[in-house]
């Protein structure tokens, strides 16, 4: 027998407008009429009609925005593909996507884009910059209005997004130093080098590697944290400026940024097979790095599945009132040598 919402309203003893406005996560229903709709839902098993939904979203295509950094950097490719991917599965539905990309050293251009979006009328974000405040304000001013966000890749903590999806980035960087620790048998000096420590995703990498160093007695001495933001030029420069000054240079942790800046810069000091480097990622810098023997370790995090996984969760939230089942959804991490290639 088919549950329809005149049932559930029924026996809530409540309209019919209430329990769409429940299942639809509208406001305007208080905590503990909304909690015994919920409870009725689940003890009837009440399934939408998504049939009926795809007819109406085909009229009216369903807009979902997406805010992240600057189109060339390369490593949102890959989530971009998985974007696309799933919006491909939709496409049927009338699913319309609206990128936008924006300023990945400050928090106006994200911060702004949210509410561009917000007032466009999208059904839903997804969000990848960095974690402040000024951008915490604006998914919260998203989720007020009724539009849910799902953070990817990297994560706005303390905000009203619904859900983050991506790697769990502390253990990445307790990974790294576990793989530094196996490679540099001697105190040794090393630098971090990462995008822009505004983003959860860096900050939490570099967390991570710190801690993972304390746990094996602080034997590693870090001289430098360096932020390229993602940019060749700026993560050359630093590192050809440390490389020069520090000729026991031991180790390099690329936390996030650019891989060709960092293999060509040990490659100018001739210092290939010297230092240990672990960076993240298989991008194809990262590819020959391995291959040629420059890089010891890169720690994979599928970003494809990144960037589907993102765009089906915020598609079955809008769609069918579905509730993620958890705060985090963290995709896999493997670890990849030269001999895995």
């Amino acid at each position: 027998m088919t549950v329809t919402i005149r049932e559930i309203a029924k026996q809530a003893g409540v309209s019919r407008g209430t329990v769409d406005r429940v299942l639809n996560d509208r406001p305007g229903v208080k905590p503990h009429v909304r909690a015994r709709i919920l409870e009725i839902v689940n003890e009837l098993n009440y399934v939408p009609n998504l049939a009926a939904k795809a007819l109406a979203y085909q009229k009216k295509p369903v807009v979902f925005g997406i805010v992240m950094p600057p189109e060339d950097i390369e490593f949102f490719e890959s989530i971009r593909s998985g974007i696309n991917s799933a919006a491909d599965e939709l496409k049927d539905l009338g699913i319309r996507l609206d990128y936008r990309y924006v300023d990945n050293r400050g928090p106006e251009e994200g911060a702004a884009a949210i509410r561009e979006l917000v007032e466009a009328g999208v059904s839903g974000i997804m969000f990848s910059v960095m974690d402040d405040e000024l951008i915490r304000a604006s998914i919260d001013y998203a989720a007020e209005r009724n539009v849910p966000v799902v953070t990817f890749n990297s994560d706005v903590e303390h905000s009203k997004r619904i859900c983050f999806v991506g790697q769990d980035l502390h253990k990445s960087g307790l990974v790294a130093a576990g793989l530094m620790n196996r490679v540099l048998h001697e105190r040794a000096k090393v630098v971090i080098v990462t995008g822009n420590l505004k983003f959860h995703a860096h900050r939490s990498r570099v967390e991570g590697f710190r801690k993972g160093l304390a746990d094996y007695g602080s034997r590693f001495e870090v001289l430098d944290v360096i932020e390229g933001y993602d940019r060749y030029a700026e993560t050359f420069e630093q590192l050809d400026r440390l490389l020069g000054e520090h000729a026991d240079l031991g180790g390099i942790y690329m936390a996030t940024g650019d891989i060709a800046a960092c293999v060509d810069a040990i490659k100018k000091h001739r210092r290939e097979g010297q230092l240990r480097v672990v960076c993240n990622d298989l991008m194809p810098p990262a590819e020959q790095g391995l291959r040629e023997r420059i890089i010891d370790f890169t720690i994979v995090q599928n970003p494809e599945r990144q960037g589907y996984v993102s765009l089906r969760m915020l598609y079955d939230h809008v769609f069918a009132g579905k509730q993620p089942e958890s705060e985090h959804h963290f995709t896999e991490t493997h670890i990849y040598i030269p001999e895995s290639l």
